[in-house]
């Protein structure tokens, strides 16, 4: 049987127990209800939605800014055109979002919610809107909560300025990647219309790859060495960047080095596309230029440099290697 010291210390270490509970709940997955349960977290939101400006998303160490310029609106810092509905997206779903519960005002408890100030570990993301008259509104958007009823769930967010956090009803429709914020294009090049591919320059060997007249979209490679073969799959995907162009990002047009690599792409009537690395290929930023060698070709060159002129675009990792490529890497050493 227990005595009455026993009985007294489970007691206290019962009532121990409930307080730490109610700490550990209270400060990270626990439901505490707010008094502004329902009301709109950015109110002025929707109403001024006309009036954007302008707008920032802080995501780690990368900051993209969008400005309203001329009734469209584009990057900040490149003044590349950003998508419209992306922006209207955010606009919209930020407007959207209503108070659910309050969370933890302890900043050592941010990390659990997604919340962490930008550029710390489980950081959230940090979305600033602005008018004319300056800063609308700031909070940093963290984990969803699949928890909240409705379509689209909850998500956790922590005012700019203020330690409490909460989770509110809704969602803040961000782009999955920063190259989504960019009005794409296309080069409209098809691998068939493709009549030769140079490499040269970068201190590297220089590539030729040719039409095969036999086969339409096949590329012959040139001037390959004794006892090695063409790797027919890298040889074909020296098209790629001309077929299937994409770009994870933009700037402003920089400065190329003195020799730098470039990859030359004749096809069709007389098109000629330029890319030219620049910096650290490994990098992946490439200028493109678009010239016309023939009048049949002279308004697709013009629609193409409209797109490209005056920026750098930043290639995926894939496509960018093919730039460093030389005949070695495009062939293989022929088994004896």
């Amino acid at each position: 049987m227990m005595n009455a010291k026993h009985l007294n210390t489970l007691a206290v270490l019962a009532a121990i127990s409930v307080v730490a509970a109610a700490w550990v709940l209270r400060s990270s997955a626990t439901t505490v209800a707010s008094d502004r349960r329902g009301e709109n977290v950015i109110p002025s939101l929707a109403a001024k939605a006309n009036d954007i400006t302008g707008l920032s998303i802080r995501d780690g160490d990368s900051t993209l800014t969008v400005e309203r310029r001329d009734n469209r609106f584009v990057a900040g810092d490149s003044g590349y055109p950003i998508k419209t509905d992306a922006v209207r997206d955010v606009v919209a779903s930020s407007a959207e979002l209503a108070f659910e519960e309050s969370r933890t005002a302890d900043p050592a408890r941010y990390g659990d919610l997604g919340l962490a100030d930008p550029g710390a570990k489980d950081a959230g993301k940090e979305v600033t809107f602005r008018t004319a008259g300056g800063e609308l509104a700031s909070l940093v958007v963290g984990n969803r909560d699949t928890t909240v009823g409705g379509p689209t769930g909850g998500v956790f967010i922590r005012l700019k300025g203020q330690p409490q956090t909460f989770l509110a009803r809704g969602n803040v429709r961000l782009p999955s990647s920063r190259s989504d914020w960019f009005v794409s294009f296309d080069l409209d090049v098809k691998r068939s219309e493709i009549k030769k591919v140079e490499l040269t320059g970068g201190g590297r060997d220089g590539v030729t790859a040719s039409a095969n007249p036999d086969k339409a979209g096949e590329l012959v490679l040139a001037n390959i060495p004794e006892k090695r073969s063409p790797d027919s799959f890298k040889v074909s995907r020296l098209a790629t960047l001309t077929e299937s162009f994409t770009f994870q990002d933009v700037r402003k047009a920089t400065k190329p080095a003195d020799d730098p690599r470039r990859m030359v792409v004749d096809a069709g009537e007389g098109l000629r596309l330029v890319f030219t690395a620049l910096g650290d290929g490994a990098d992946g930023w490439v200028q493109i230029a678009a010239e016309a060698t023939g009048d049949a070709a002279k308004d697709k060159a013009k629609l193409i440099a409209s797109k490209v002129d005056g920026y750098d675009f930043r290639l995926p990792s894939n496509q960018a290697e093919i730039l460093g490529w030389t005949i070695t890497d495009l062939t293989d050493e022929q088994k004896s």
